[in-house]
Parts: structure tokens; sequence; C-alpha cells
């Protein structure tokens, strides 16, 4: 599944991006992040603090706004307590400004991402990451033989 910005008639308008006259006939996933935040949790708990709140507030508002953003939400940790945590965020998120589900996606890590953001990050088994890409962009999807 993609999601297309339908904002540019130019999707890729990145200086960082060389700009082709034609698509590679492989697949091409291109992505923009805009907004990127990360929220503690207190030890063995899910609940929301009022700090937390503010920055879901933040994201909620920029859902919101630009309809065509999504949020995909990164735990680096599993079982019970995780998937608490993760739904108390999406939970408040949805409910507070009404976004649709799809465009909330909940993340697991693999071990090895896990292994790496550990080193960057302290208190990383309390951590959560929201992130707000600004686009995914499918250049060429195989299954439909189209772009």
């Amino acid at each position: 599944m993609a999601i297309h910005s339908f904002s540019q008639t130019n999707p890729i308008s990145h200086p960082l991006v060389t700009k082709l006259n034609y698509y590679p006939e492989q697949g091409m996933l291109v992505t923009f992040p805009t907004h990127y935040d990360v929220i503690y949790f207190e030890n063995n708990s899910s609940q929301l603090t009022i700090n937390m709140k503010t920055i879901l507030n933040n994201i909620g508002y920029l859902l919101d706004t630009y309809k065509e953003t999504y949020l995909v939400i990164t735990l680096h940790t599993s079982g019970d307590l995780a998937y608490d945590r993760l739904y108390s965020v999406v939970d408040y998120i949805a409910m507070q400004f009404k976004i649709e589900q799809e465009r909330i996606q909940i993340m697991l890590t693999s071990q090895e991402e896990t292994k790496h953001y550990k080193q960057y990050e302290k208190n990383w088994k309390n951590s959560t990451e929201l992130i707000m890409p600004k686009t995914i962009i499918v250049t060429y999807d195989p299954e439909l033989g189209m772009y």
C-alpha cells in the first residue's frame, strides 16, 4: 500500500533527488520525513502525561490540517506493555482529532534495528518514536504493472 502526495504535480521535488525523464522498471520508494518526535513513558506505565499529550496535540493538529499526511508510531520493545503504550497513543490521536485508522500506522522494529537504536538512545525501552513522513511515493508497482 502506498500513500501518494497529490498536492504537487511532481511529488519528488527534493534538491538531493536526481530528476529523471523516465521511471526505472524496478519499484522505487522515496520517503521525506517532515516531523519526528520521541515520547518517553514512565517505567512500567502506559499512561500519557501532560508533556506527551502536548506533543501528541501538535501531531494531531498536523494530521488534521494536512489530510495527505499520516503517522508512523514505532516501538523497540514487545509485550503487553508495549502494545498498551502503542494503543494509548493511537487512541488519543484518533479520538481527539478524529483521524482515520488508515492514517496511523504501528510498526514494531526488528532486533537488528533495535540494537542500532540502543546505541543512540539511553532510555530506549520507554521511548516511542512518532514519525510523520511528508510523502511515500512508489514509482512503480510490479504487481499492478503500473506507476
